[in-house]
């Protein structure tokens, strides 16, 4: 009957011995049938449940019932466990054995994981979401100040809604850019687009006030996004907090490529003076640091007293075809 059971059915001594198992837990923890047992059960168990397993084995020898989630390897895969330990007691009060009944939770656990990663994305998205509308809002000032003191320097401040337009079709732009499907052009990575011109995309509405320096390379489909998101994200910022956001602030954007290697440092200067680094970072750079990391970058940022400075590494955004420097 017990050998009939997918249950693992054990009987375990108070200092931890195996003293019996049936056929399913035979299988699971990889025994052979008629080795005998007497051996030490937590050993037998992958060692990262070693810790739970030992808690609950200690509260089943005090004569507590105990439980814990653990887990097995074998040829079939890893599979998840729902361990009951059962104290069974001698006439004296005093615990005879441990019965330990395993039951097979791998569908249930990882669907339990799958919805929680789901409900971890969905609030995700909603940060997101309301990140990018608070922004929205600072861009979008920002942006008028810069259109109002363009048209003011041309002497026709009747042209600042024409200027603040264009800027704002640009900004649409730019969006656009970042979120485009191109899952077909980085199956075929024919859908390229040189690393100059996807900056001076993002930047455009920001005017003379953004410099792209350096050389220019291919830049591949799948870094598109990632790395308009990056420069959406630095924008944004520097409105809100940096040299765009100043009357006299500046932006330049250092590009290099080498082999597959993109290499882009964004400087600030003519800002809000810079005395210390932030004791912690924004949403909107922490999300910008995952998609670099999910791309195999690296980001690093430097808080100078004359402004920021990011350098941004990204190994194989490069097509090995490179353009002119």
């Amino acid at each position: 009957m017990l050998d009939a059971t997918p249950d693992c059915i054990k009987m375990i001594s108070a200092c931890g011995r195996l003293l019996m198992m049936n056929k399913a837990g035979c299988l699971a923890l990889g025994v052979a049938e008629d080795s005998g047992f007497g051996m030490p059960w937590i050993p037998l168990l992958p060692e990262d449940v070693h810790q739970s397993g030992l808690a609950a084995l200690g509260r089943a020898a005090n004569g507590e019932n105990a439980r814990f989630h653990g887990k097995s390897e074998s040829a079939e895969g890893t599979k998840y466990w729902d361990n009951l330990l059962t104290p069974v007691m001698d006439s004296s009060g005093g615990v005879q054995f441990i019965l330990c009944v395993s039951r097979d939770v791998t569908e249930k656990t990882i669907l339990e994981w799958e919805l929680e990663g789901a409900i971890n994305r969905e609030k995700l998205l909603s940060k997101e979401m309301r990140h990018r509308v608070k922004n929205l809002f600072s861009v979008v000032s920002g942006l008028i100040v810069i259109a109002e003191k363009e048209a003011a320097a041309e002497d026709a401040p009747e042209d600042a809604t024409c200027i603040l337009r264009e800027k704002l079709e640009a900004l649409s732009r730019a969006t656009d850019a970042a979120f485009v499907d191109n899952k077909s052009m980085a199956d075929t990575d024919t859908g390229l687009i040189g690393v100059q011109s996807l900056v001076n995309s993002v930047l455009r509405p920001y005017g003379s006030r953004c410099a792209v320096v350096g050389g220019d390379a291919l830049l591949r489909s799948v870094m598109m996004t990632t790395l308009t998101l990056f420069l959406h994200e630095l924008a944004t910022n520097s409105v809100k907090y940096g040299a765009l956001g100043s009357d006299s602030g500046q932006v330049t954007v250092r590009c290099a490529a080498e082999n597959a290697s993109l290499d882009l440092t964004w400087l600030e200067v003519g800002g809000p003076k810079i005395s210390t680094s932030p004791k912690s970072e924004g949403f909107g750079s922490e999300m910008i640091d995952r998609i670099v990391r999910s791309a195999g970058g690296t980001i690093n940022r430097t808080w100078h007293s004359e402004g920021l400075v990011v350098d941004l590494c990204l190994p194989s955004a490069i097509q090995l075809q490179h353009l002119n420097s």
